[in-house]
């Protein structure tokens, strides 16, 4: 057996960094794409649906049939060449139903990759006894907020939002391969038997829950926050992508720190009372409507609840005797799903009351998931 998996993980943390850098670029350019197609708010959250519908078929498909026969770099390579030009695909789209159309297969290739990515660092974390789940997502925060910075960058400097999107498309092909040698090698993968289709356990369900009502609000940041910014706040479209940078800020020092963090305050304090202490922070500096003050407390909001999703993950495979693989994409899937109900609502509340009333939301949804995760584990002790 290897000593250490320095290759896997280096491997696994620059994938989740180009996936959510090429994510992060394209939601700066989403108030672009919107009014270059006059796509309303309803009509953006659909388009996102179909990308949950798609995701949430390819993490079961990817866990049973795909994972089990060619191995979780095999699968991870797979999403990201579908993943790659779809970008550049959707930004060339002359019309709303050839925009909704593309969401599904960019839907298929992300449900490639992020279940199977954090199963793979999830199963190197097993066997290297390292906290590794909170840093890979402090790479998918970092990802995020470099591609929200560079997305300005290109503007001024490249007119053709195209151009931008096939250079990094190239990146991410240039990427599988050195996915291909260095990714973790099948045998030191858990026993992947391909297993029928069944209802997850009870613990699994709830935990999925909270998955699935972070998923489902997540695109209020991620999504919707660059039009909040340019349409209700009055910045100007370069400004765009502020409210990402500084969640992701925060995102990444909490997450760069997690384990330190998870050593001397534990799990409940680092998944639970950060979260709620940090959403609390965010719903009153909203009722400020004061930039500065909502970009402080956007900041706080990131580092609260940076880890949630890390400890989640950390607690429910802790808790179950599945494969790491299945468990991941059970979980993922139903987090996943609020891909599906998630944008469609928070769209048509954009439309109907305002984005600031989803910001308001998201706070009290991300609260109250704190609260749901203080009392599972305390039963669990």
């Amino acid at each position: 057996m290897k000593s250490d998996f320095k290759k896997e993980i280096l491997t696994c943390f620059g994938g989740a960094f180009l996936i959510m850098f090429m994510i992060g670029i394209y939601f700066v350019y989403l108030p672009w794409n919107m009014e270059r197609l006059n796509i309303t708010e309803t009509q953006l959250g659909v388009s996102i649906c179909a990308f949950g519908f798609a995701n949430l078929f390819a993490n079961q498909f990817g866990a049973r049939i795909i994972v089990p026969k060619f191995g979780t770099s095999n699968t991870i390579i797979l999403g990201t060449i579908i993943f790659s030009y779809l970008p550049m695909i959707i930004s060339s789209v002359p019309n709303y139903f050839y925009f909704t159309l593309f969401f599904i297969p960019i839907g298929l290739g992300a449900g490639l990759i992020f279940p199977v990515l954090n199963s793979q660092i999830a199963i190197v974390e097993k066997k290297t006894k390292k906290i590794l789940i909170p840093f890979t997502q402090a790479c998918f925060s970092a990802g995020s907020l470099f591609g929200a910075l560079s997305a300005a960058f290109f503007m001024k400097l490249i007119p053709d939002p195209r151009i931008t999107f096939f250079i990094v498309g190239t990146i991410f092909l240039i990427y599988s391969v050195f996915f291909y040698f260095y990714g973790l090698d099948k045998k030191y993968e858990e026993n992947q038997e391909v297993e029928s289709f069944k209802l997850p356990k009870n613990n699994i369900l709830i935990y999925g829950f909270l998955l699935m009502m972070n998923f489902a609000t997540l695109g209020i940041i991620i999504d919707w926050s660059p039009v909040w910014l340019t349409k209700d706040l009055g910045a100007p479209l370069f400004m765009g992508g502020l409210i990402i940078i500084f969640f992701n800020c925060g995102e990444i020092f909490a997450r760069v720190a997690a384990s330190k963090l998870i050593n001397k305050f534990g799990d409940i304090a680092v998944g639970s009372y950060f979260s709620i202490v940090s959403c609390t922070i965010l719903f009153l500096s909203i009722l400020t409507s004061n930039l500065y003050i909502i970009l402080f407390g956007i900041i706080v909001f990131g580092f609260g609840t940076a880890n949630f999703v890390a400890v989640v993950l950390r607690k429910a495979i802790s808790e179950t005797n599945e494969s790491i693989s299945l468990t991941v994409s059970n979980l993922l899937t139903l987090g996943f799903a609020g891909f599906i109900f998630g944008p469609a609502i928070v769209g048509y509340l954009a439309e109907l009351i305002s984005l600031t009333f989803n910001m308001y939301l998201l706070s009290v949804i991300w609260a109250f998931n704190g609260i749901i995760l203080f009392y599972l584990i305390n039963y669990k002790k």
